[in-house]
């Protein structure tokens, strides 16, 4: 149930943690992979992590047997001590989850109240804030137009209470009027021969549906040793596409697809509790090929990912490289508008303001998010042009496992 609330959180785009960064500017490596020097974590190493955070504390049995005459004495007294005081145990996510209620507006608390009551072992500091305590077994008295006629309403889990939100409803959001545009004639008028001069070199007819495109000496070509750095071309494009299904058999075989969602969970708790401004996704999101090399090589399944690409002339490191530059150059190429004109506003520091706002916790989560999503769509101008000239083969077989490699998605926006 906190773990529905949770999602919802993440979908406002509150979530923070830890101390804030001065800027995007400070995480300009962080979502960076040299697969030749990074040094990566043994299982041992991360299976202990693990262990470190499994609990609150060790309290020293896992069974009612094991309290037996030979139980820890020491232990024993200490806590209970502890037991006979009335001192509050602080609850582990109480700060983040005040953070949070902080930054919501108070008309949402309705819709949020009556879950936290019926989570197990919440914070009465949280119960008991002025908003939230109101709402205790209270049905929510705002609810969209879609949802209103829907019977027994009132019946709904208040998990899911966030659905009865106006706002949650496309038809429901503010539509701005269009504004009309009147003709503008410039002062000084062009040339026409201008535009038939430049038609001549760059045809139009070229980039239209269907258009054919030019396959040149250097697209038809591969790429020798391909490193981080080296521009790819449409025929290293089209290799990368044909071990996708390739690696798609393998993930899917055996215990290789349990034990690499394993791993990538094991992964991910240990880098939170290194870098907890970093969310463990953002880097597979950037860099899945990559990052998915380096899971392999701490499995030692290395052998077996580098048989399926070899038959491409690649070695394991040069696919890894040249497939998350193809799926970077695939992301650009496809890129909407708004996904543009978010980045662009990312890079001109127009949140900045904004981000003074919210706590040093928030910032630091909401920069290396932005700074994830600019990595993620950086490319060359000459990867997109040579990945445009393979993208239908390459939606044909991206398209067989949902636009996924090994179930991380290669589409940030659809």
């Amino acid at each position: 149930m906190l773990n529905k609330f949770l999602t919802l959180w993440l979908c406002l785009g509150v979530f923070g943690v830890d101390s804030a960064y001065a800027s995007m500017a400070e995480f300009q490596d962080v979502f960076e992979v040299n697969l030749e020097e990074d040094l990566l974590p043994t299982i041992s190493e991360l299976e202990t992590a693990v262990a470190d955070t499994d609990l609150a504390y060790d309290r020293k049995f896992r069974t009612i047997w094991q309290l037996r005459s030979d139980f820890d004495e020491e232990f024993y007294t200490q806590i209970a001590v502890y037991g006979e005081q009335e001192k509050r145990m602080k609850w582990a996510d109480e700060d983040a989850l005040l953070e949070m209620l902080g930054t919501l507006p108070k008309e949402m608390y309705q819709y949020i109240g009556p879950m936290l009551f019926e989570v197990p072992s919440m914070s009465d500091k949280i119960l008991n804030l002025p908003g939230i305590k109101e709402t205790k077994n209270k049905f929510p008295t705002r609810i969209a137009e879609q949802l209103k006629d829907v019977e027994d309403i009132e019946f709904l889990s208040p998990s899911l209470y966030f659905i009865l939100m106006p706002e949650m409803w496309p038809d429901s959001w503010d539509r701005l009027e269009t504004p009309k545009f009147t003709k503008y004639y410039p002062k000084i008028k062009h040339n026409p021969e201008f535009y038939v001069n430049l038609k001549k070199i760059v045809k139009p007819e070229d980039f239209m549906p269907g258009a054919s495109l030019d396959m040149g000496v250097r697209s038809k070509l591969r790429t020798l040793k391909p490193t981080k750095d080296t521009l790819i071309t449409a025929a290293d494009v089209e290799a990368v596409g044909r071990t996708i299904s390739k690696l798609e058999n393998w993930y899917n075989s055996g215990a290789n697809k349990y034990e690499l969602s394993k791993i990538s969970t094991l992964w991910a708790n240990y880098e939170y509790s290194k870098e907890p401004h970093v969310l463990p996704m953002l880097r597979d999101m950037v860099n899945p090929c990559a990052r998915l090399v380096q899971k392999a090589k701490i499995l030692g399944k290395e052998r077996e990912l580098a048989s399926l690409v070899a038959s491409e002339g690649f070695t394991l490191n040069e696919w890894a490289y040249t497939c998350d530059k193809t799926i970077k150059a695939y992301r650009l190429s496809k890129i909407s508008r708004e996904v543009v004109q978010a980045i662009r506003t990312y890079r001109m520091g127009y949140y900045d303001e904004q981000m003074k706002m919210l706590s040093p916790k928030a910032r630091k989560i909401r920069y290396a998010t932005m700074q994830a999503i600019i990595k993620a769509y950086a490319a060359p101008l000459a990867d997109v042009l040579e990945v445009r000239k393979k993208r239908d083969f390459l939606e044909q077989e991206w398209q067989k496992y949902g636009f996924d490699v090994t179930d991380v998605s290669i589409r940030i926006v659809d």
